[in-house]
């Protein structure tokens, strides 16, 4: 005869007896137990936990602009990014744990952001608004949250919000990075897309080409209207630029053709007094770039 370890179905406690015993009492609080029915009754599986609503969790003003020119900083943004991750945490939380028992989240998650960005681009008179502040929100702080756990679902969900907004804006392209590969950026204040071009050329770091494009855009460029916020944009998406050219295994062919179609007549412009020539064409530079390279 050999025995069985049971679980009193009436006080959870456990206890050895025969595996042929028939019906016994508990030797804890006296309740009938038939053991053999006990015994031939199916294993109960383990029931999920039932997913978590998201939507509750995402308050209206995780999807407002957060950034600009005047806060975009070294000093400033780590104390936005702190703010911005404290009011979006619950709901990360929440997507990681849904995301354990649903390969499916990631995208949901995604498809929700978007949507509620998408709807923060529309004014309250149904104009839409200038979206650079809200694609340096979106880059800056929302997927750098994202991507602050380091999982695999969570680089899942960021890649299909980007792939959502790159798609359905091709023109105002979203970059990925994390708040490290951001904040990086403040402690090199340099033309990024020149300094790269130029070192991939073999030109040194204070070449004249460099110096040059350096005092237009401290000087005159920043002291017109507009100017300031191109040049923050320029600090935010240029370094994700360069990240994915450098990445793109091609890159001394990439450099020279930005040198040679974009940055070399834009010197021109700038050598023969036509700075606001040099102010557009650099723009419409950027502006091709990041529909090249961040997707």
């Amino acid at each position: 005869m050999s025995s069985v370890t049971i679980q009193c179905p009436h006080c959870g406690r456990e206890m050895s007896v025969p595996d042929d015993a028939g019906k016994i009492v508990c030797m804890f609080c006296a309740g009938p137990i038939d053991v053999s029915a006990l015994l031939s009754a199916p294993e109960k599986e383990e029931s999920l936990p039932e997913p978590i609503d998201l939507e509750p969790l995402l308050p209206q003003e995780l999807f407002e602009p957060h950034l600009s020119s005047g806060n975009f900083t070294a000093d400033e943004y780590p104390k936005e990014y702190e703010r911005y991750l404290e009011q979006f945490s619950p709901a990360l939380k929440a997507f990681r744990q849904n995301a354990l028992n649903d390969s499916h989240t990631g995208e949901q998650f995604a498809a929700l952001l978007f949507q509620k960005f998408q709807a923060a681009l529309l004014k309250p008179n149904g104009k839409r608004m200038d979206s650079l502040a809200l694609r340096m929100t979106i880059t800056a702080l929302t997927v750098p949250a994202i991507l602050s756990s380091g999982t695999e679902e969570s680089e899942h969900a960021a890649d299909c919000f980007l792939e959502l907004w790159n798609s359905t804006y091709p023109k105002e392209h979203l970059g990925k990075a994390t708040y490290e590969q951001v904040s990086g950026g403040f402690r090199h204040k340099l033309c990024y897309i020149t300094t790269a071009v130029c070192s991939s050329l073999g030109r040194a770091d204070d070449c004249t080409e460099l110096n040059e494009f350096r005092a237009f855009r401290d000087g005159w460029l920043a002291d017109t209207e507009g100017g300031p916020e191109k040049i923050t944009e320029y600090y935010l998406f240029a370094p994700i630029i360069v990240r994915a050219i450098d990445a793109s295994g091609h890159a001394p062919e990439e450099y020279r053709n930005i040198w040679e179609k974009w940055l070399s007549p834009l010197l021109q412009c700038l050598r023969g007094g036509r700075q606001e020539e040099c102010a557009a064409g650099y723009e419409k530079m950027v502006r091709t770039l990041e529909q090249q390279w961040l997707s």
